[in-house]
């Protein structure tokens, strides 16, 4: 099985994925958007993606022209390119502070077209934030260990430099770091919704208990007036995932 498994990706990898010469990055088609990944082993799935858009991110509510996304960790793009075909309308703000990942979902964003904007910025209280450059995100988190020095901005400023004066739906997948996200906001009326991946599998896994934050992200958008809604699709990952509404 597991034989099988490497022969259909690197399959994929053949079939799917091509080099653009312009930017020097990979990318495949979704929904005939380009996503622009680092690396051919970047490659996912549509299928997956498709998945993992109606049963995760977008499966308690669906954003819809005119709303306000705001995509924390938000990678390659996926997401806001399967948004863009069943939501045209939407304005999505990503933010990806890796470099590398960062310029592919710049390049990806700039092919989707007007409403689709990508930060650079960690959203941070510390004057200085760096990351390791690892091929992997499982290397991504609260590390000491970091050499690339990362711009960063504390949440009311991230806001006002953007614009964003309501959020329709906050989405967060930061590796850990939403525990300090959300104790940094302030005003939570204008949030109407959260969609957060906790990370308490990647703590259960050894990496550290700094992971551990569904317990306090579940607590905190509770106590300060939404309805939590729980997942429970029996993977340990995607139990982590926390929605919260004022609805």
């Amino acid at each position: 099985m597991v034989k099988i498994k490497s022969i259909t990706k690197r399959y994929h990898w053949l079939t799917k994925v091509r080099f653009d010469r312009r930017t020097g990055f990979y990318f495949y088609l979704l929904d005939d958007n380009r996503i622009y990944i680092r690396h051919p082993r970047h490659f996912v799935p549509v299928k997956e993606t498709k998945w993992l858009c109606e049963n995760i991110f977008f499966r308690h509510y669906l954003p819809r022209s005119g709303d306000q996304v705001v995509d924390l960790g938000v990678g390659y793009g996926e997401e806001a390119a399967c948004l863009k075909a069943v939501s045209p309308g939407v304005r999505y703000l990503g933010v990806e502070p890796q470099p590398v990942v960062y310029e592919c979902v710049a390049n990806t964003f700039r092919e989707l077209g007007e409403g689709f904007r990508v930060s650079p910025f960690a959203i941070s209280a510390a004057d200085e934030v760096k990351f390791d450059s690892q091929f992997s995100y499982a290397g991504v988190g609260n590390t000491d260990a970091g050499y690339i020095e990362i711009p960063s901005l504390c949440w009311p400023a991230f806001l006002e430099r953007y614009g964003v004066d309501k959020i329709d739906l906050l989405k967060m997948n930061i590796e850990g770091a939403e525990r300090d996200v959300i104790q940094s906001i302030a005003d939570f009326g204008m949030i109407k919704r959260f969609v957060v991946s906790c990370h308490d599998f990647r703590a259960d896994h050894g990496h550290g208990e700094s992971y551990r934050t569904k317990k306090f992200v579940t607590a905190k958008l509770a106590d300060v007036g939404y309805k939590v809604i729980p997942f429970a699709l029996g993977m340990n990952w995607s139990d982590d995932w926390v929605f919260a509404t004022r609805e």
